[in-house]
């Protein structure tokens, strides 16, 4: 049977990434992309990765960066459940878009344990080893081959014990069942354009491989996960050495 795969959306610009969006209709974007995060697996995805590392810890609060954070659904679900396990966490969620900051800071005032910066995900402003777990959900795919490169180097730099990266994988039958879940699930217009977009310009295993190679970031674990995501883990010991 001949198979023709699904070529890669490369320069094309996703609705979340232009200016302009008003903040009524970000805030309700980010509300879809959270929801869509808990039906899709998203959530568990990171939480499923992190946790072990963290129940490794010695007690005191870990310091957790989470790049591109959009709406901080993520770093949200992380105290949630540090809470429930008694665990100190501090997590700094970072995005290049002050507005998406704005359309989510309000609701982080019941989470103190998080605080948002705007920062760049291409040109992090942090110095190596300064947080001890580095992740980055749903951002990969918005970067060129060659920025994909310099962030994997620049996430191995700054994660102490490591990184978690949690993505959407390339495929025609993803693309469909992208297409018809957005008009099931969301009403927004942003999520219904970019949902399918996104696993449009999301990558293939094998591009991933080749992606992780040429960074030269040794000791990744590529899992595929079921409705087409993807998680990238890397993970040290402790005391700052490889995991064998």
């Amino acid at each position: 049977m001949v198979r023709f795969p699904l070529p890669r959306a490369d320069g094309v610009t996703e609705l979340i990434d232009e200016p302009g969006i008003a903040l009524e209709e970000l805030s309700a974007n980010l509300r879809d992309l959270e929801r869509l995060n808990r039906l899709f697996g998203g959530t568990r995805l990171i939480l499923r990765y992190l946790r072990p590392m963290l129940r490794r810890a010695q007690p005191g609060e870990i310091r957790i960066l989470d790049v591109a954070t959009g709406g901080a659904d993520i770093p949200v679900a992380i105290v949630r459940w540090a809470r429930r396990q008694g665990r100190r966490v501090r997590i700094v969620g970072i995005d290049k878009n002050p507005q998406m900051l704005r359309a989510t800071g309000d609701r982080m005032r019941q989470y103190p344990e998080v605080s948002l910066e705007i920062a760049d995900a291409l040109a992090l402003p942090y110095p190596a080893a300064s947080f001890d777990v580095v992740l980055c959900s749903l951002a990969l795919h918005h970067f060129s081959y060659a920025e994909g490169v310099r962030l994997l180097g620049a996430l191995d730099r700054i994660g102490r014990w490591g990184f978690i990266i949690n993505d959407l994988l390339r495929s025609w039958h993803g693309y469909l069942l992208t297409w018809l879940a957005m008009r099931l699930f969301c009403r927004g217009r942003l999520v219904r354009h970019d949902g399918p977009l996104s696993i449009r310009r999301a990558y293939t295993l094998s591009e991933l491989r080749a992606m992780v190679d040429q960074a030269g970031v040794g000791g990744v674990r590529i899992h595929p996960h079921p409705f087409f995501r993807v998680a990238m883990v890397k993970e040290h010991g402790h005391d700052g050495a490889p995991n064998r």
